[in-house]
C-alpha cells in the first residue's frame, strides 16, 4: 500500500500500529506493509543458512555495480514492471539460486551429471576453481541464470 504524508517525510521508517513503513528510493514512494512474526520451521532455518552463507561470498564492487546496471535494465522491461528487482543483492541471489537448480560444481549440466551445487557450503573459491558462469553477469545471462537485457555484453566484472 502506498503511503502519503501531510508533512514530507522522506526518511521516515520502522513499525508502528502493526505496519511497517519503508522508503523505496526505486519506486520512488514510502510503502507500508503488515509486520507478519514468521513461524520458526526447518525451511526458514535453510533460507537463512542460505542467506548468510551468499553474504560471505563478498562480490566485488564492479561486479555489485554491474548487477545494478542490470537491475535497472531489467526493470525498464514492461512485463517486468509488476515484479521489479529492487537491488544488486535481488539479482544476486536470484542468480544464485538459478545456479543450483541448473548447474553441478563442475559446471556441467543437468546438476545430476557432477556434485550438487550446496548454497549453504558454496564458497567464493569454489565458484573461482569451478568456473561456474555467475563469475560475471555477462556470463550468468549467457547460461540463462539471468533473463537477457539489452547491453548486458558490457557487464563483464569478475566477482
Amino acid at each position: 500500500m502506498k503511503v502519503f504524508f501531510k508533512n514530507m517525510l522522506q526518511a521516515y521508517r520502522g513499525k508502528c500500529d502493526g505496519l511497517v513503513y519503508y522508503y523505496n528510493p526505486r519506486l520512488n514512494r514510502m510503502i507500508a506493509r503488515p509486520h507478519v512474526k514468521r513461524r520458526e520451521t526447518e525451511q526458514n532455518r535453510l533460507f537463512a543458512a542460505i542467506g548468510q552463507n551468499l553474504k560471505l561470498i563478498q562480490p566485488s564492487e564492479g561486479f555489485k555495480r554491474d548487477l545494478a546496471d542490470y537491475c535497472d535494465k531489467y526493470n525498464r522491461k514492461a512485463r517486468n514492471y509488476t515484479r521489479p528487482l529492487n537491488n544488486w543483492y535481488n539479482a544476486f541471489t536470484k542468480m544464485m539460486w538459478a545456479l543450483a537448480k541448473t548447474h553441478s560444481l563442475e559446471g556441467l549440466t543437468p546438476p545430476e551429471a557432477g556434485t550438487p551445487i550446496d548454497l549453504r557450503t558454496l564458497s567464493r573459491a569454489d565458484i573461482e576453481s569451478n568456473d561456474l558462469p555467475c563469475r560475471s553477469v555477462k556470463r550468468a545471462v549467457e547460461a540463462g541464470l539471468l533473463e537477457p537485457v539489452p547491453g548486458y555484453e558490457l557487464l563483464d566484472k569478475l566477482m
